[in-house]
């Protein structure tokens, strides 16, 4: 008995968890559709970026000055230093 009871709420529990991930997804749609980003600001490449870029390659600066001084984390710098060289 106790171990149909305990099933009982298992499966109760699992529809609920679907009508939620459901409900969300829905809402997912709907704000990806007015145009809503999600995730964090992509950092974009500046001037100033562009400026501690030429002074790196250069060698007047190490990368960790330059990474330093534009406040981001060193994977995001050389990713923005990968995106720039492409374009």
């Amino acid at each position: 008995m106790e171990d149909q009871f305990l099933s009982l709420l298992a499966y109760v529990a699992e529809q609920e968890r679907k009508k939620n991930r459901q409900r969300q997804a829905q809402g997912i749609e709907v704000a990806k559709a007015r145009g809503i980003k999600f995730g964090r600001p992509k950092v974009v490449i500046d001037e100033v970026f562009i400026q501690m870029y030429k002074e790196w390659k250069s060698g007047t600066i190490t990368a960790t000055s330059a990474i330093k001084q534009l406040d981001m984390k060193h994977r995001t710098f050389y990713r923005r230093v990968k995106e720039y060289e492409k374009s």
